[in-house]
């Protein structure tokens, strides 16, 4: 037999076998079709995928409020529309991705993607929500809280917008030691970015948010954080600002008034206390 040959024959057989998977494939999911069409909803299960905050921006029970066209126990399996329901949840805004999987045994299994927000914004027109990585907006009510940093100030009035923060934020939020560290951020008068740390007495003026040398910026601040505050004190500047380049400008605390509420109530006295600064240009 030459080779040819040998190889048409191959060739039909490949064919042969691969209509017979098709068939069976078909009638697998002909039967279960069938199965399905004949049972009830036994059990409805939300499960919810976690992530690494270990707080999971939604909940069974207020999915279970906003989704509508959840089936009842005992509904029959031909009177569910399985897609209708998925696209549904997947246009929930704190969702990223829901499938869903119904069981031999009638139990509809929901499983839910939901977003990770990295910050949370009180804008200057008093309305609050949540943003992703990408800046998506995400709702912000009794039903779905994280506990991340917030953005207030002034925001979305045409200057500068969440989308324009959002390189920092995501910078702050993807390093494990600034993100342990920042509280909030607020953006002042001069539409320059505070950050306001963790560590009670003072602010960091990260300067204009769309200027593109963060690593710079936060070395900067890093060294201050190593070399200087533990002689000087953590309270000892109610200011430290790293938005010149190639230098670290901070202003002393002002002894004859208290320092403020520094996510309520925050102040760039900058150009006030001129005469108190200090200066370092750290080496690099």
């Amino acid at each position: 037999m030459t080779e040819e040959k040998k190889e048409k024959i191959k060739t039909v057989i490949r064919g042969i076998l691969s209509g017979i998977l098709i068939l069976y494939l078909g009638a697998a999911i002909f039967m279960t079709h069938r199965l399905h069409a004949g049972e009830n909803i036994r059990k409805v299960n939300i499960f919810i995928e976690p992530n690494s905050t270990g707080q999971p921006f939604v909940t069974q029970n207020g999915l279970r409020t906003e989704i509508k066209s959840l089936p009842e126990i005992e509904t029959p399996v031909s009177q569910v529309d399985i897609s209708a329901i998925e696209q549904e949840i997947n246009e929930i805004v704190n969702v990223e991705k829901a499938q869903i999987e119904l069981t031999s045994g009638g139990d509809f299994n929901v499983y839910v993607t939901p977003m990770i927000p990295v910050a949370r914004v009180f804008n200057s027109n008093g309305f609050s929500y949540y943003i992703n990585r990408e800046g998506k907006k995400l709702t912000a009510d009794a039903r779905y809280h994280i506990d991340v940093p917030i953005i207030t100030g002034r925001i979305d009035d045409n200057v500068l917008s969440t989308l324009d923060i959002l390189p920092v934020i995501n910078y702050v939020s993807l390093d494990p030691l600034w993100n342990s560290l920042t509280t909030a951020f607020k953006v002042n008068e001069n539409h320059d970015l505070l950050l306001i740390p963790s560590i009670k007495g003072h602010v960091v003026n990260l300067g204009n948010p769309l200027e593109n040398n963060l690593d710079d910026k936060f070395a900067r601040l890093l060294t201050i954080y190593r070399e200087v505050l533990p002689r000087k004190g953590w309270q000892f500047y109610d200011t430290i600002s790293v938005k010149f380049n190639g230098q670290v400008v901070a202003s002393r605390t002002q002894k004859t008034k208290p320092v403020p509420d520094l996510i309520h109530e925050l102040v760039d006295n900058e150009e006030e206390t001129i005469d108190n600064m200090s200066t370092w240009a750290p080496d690099h």
